[in-house]
């Protein structure tokens, strides 16, 4: 009965929401349009504001794959899955969200290991699911801490695997709240949907990546993906 209830608010959080970004969409376009009008006179401008601009129009891109994904909630992706490395994903990730960070002192380490073989993957949403995750653990975390992304080979039941995690050192999830963080509509944040993680397990699930977590009230949180490396898919 439960997972009768939740897909039945995915399924009307879809039709409510489907009208709406098409909306945003026509005032993101004209937004878009100035911007690449700006782009044309670069030689003029100062270096600060080509940056702003290049910022902007990255971040325009990002709004705009994030409401295609809304849009295609509901249905399973067709997009052809490409060999990915989750390196580089991840120091894609980090170049985005480093502002992010540097706002509340956050510094970002990256244990990253080099010998991790490539993942069959959609790279744009593999960088929305680790822009997701990395940008919970800021909001998780106090000013000054640190935050932790590894990557690394793993060996289940003998077969290889390759795992993604980010540690957080902030708030932690309480006991009780533990159960549903995964199920979707579900946040303690003020201005938060709950509809993130859900989007993230969703793209996840199209590649049969396992996610998961491990989190310690009032010290931290632990999110983790363990992906099928290419050497593993027959």
């Amino acid at each position: 009965m439960e997972d009768f209830v939740q897909n039945n608010k995915l399924t009307i959080l879809g039709k409510l929401t489907a009208g709406l970004l098409h909306e945003i969409r026509n005032p993101l376009s004209v937004i878009k349009l100035n911007l690449d009008y700006m782009k044309m006179f670069e030689n003029e401008l100062s270096d600060e504001i080509n940056e702003s601009i290049s910022s902007s129009i990255k971040a325009f891109e990002r709004i705009n794959f994030i409401i295609s994904d809304v849009l295609d909630f509901t249905r399973k992706s067709s997009e052809n899955l490409k060999p990915v490395s989750v390196n580089e994903v991840t120091h894609r990730t980090i170049e985005i969200i480093n502002i992010t960070a540097s706002k509340k002192r956050i510094n970002i380490i990256k244990e990253l290991d080099e010998s991790i073989s490539p993942i069959l993957a959609s790279e744009n949403k593999l960088l929305q699911v680790f822009i997701n995750l990395v940008n919970n653990a800021i909001e998780a975390s106090n000013e000054n801490s640190n935050i932790i992304i590894k990557t690394k080979n793993l060996n289940l039941d003998n077969r290889k695997k390759v795992l993604w995690e980010v540690q957080d050192f902030g708030c932690g999830i309480k006991p009780e709240d533990k159960e549903k963080i995964l199920n979707g509509f579900f946040t303690n944040k003020t201005q938060g949907t709950g509809i993130g993680l859900t989007v993230c397990k969703r793209l996840l699930d199209e590649i049969n990546a396992e996610f998961n977590f491990e989190s310690e009230y009032g010290k931290g949180s632990r999110f983790y993906v363990i992906f099928n490396p290419m050497t593993e898919i027959k």
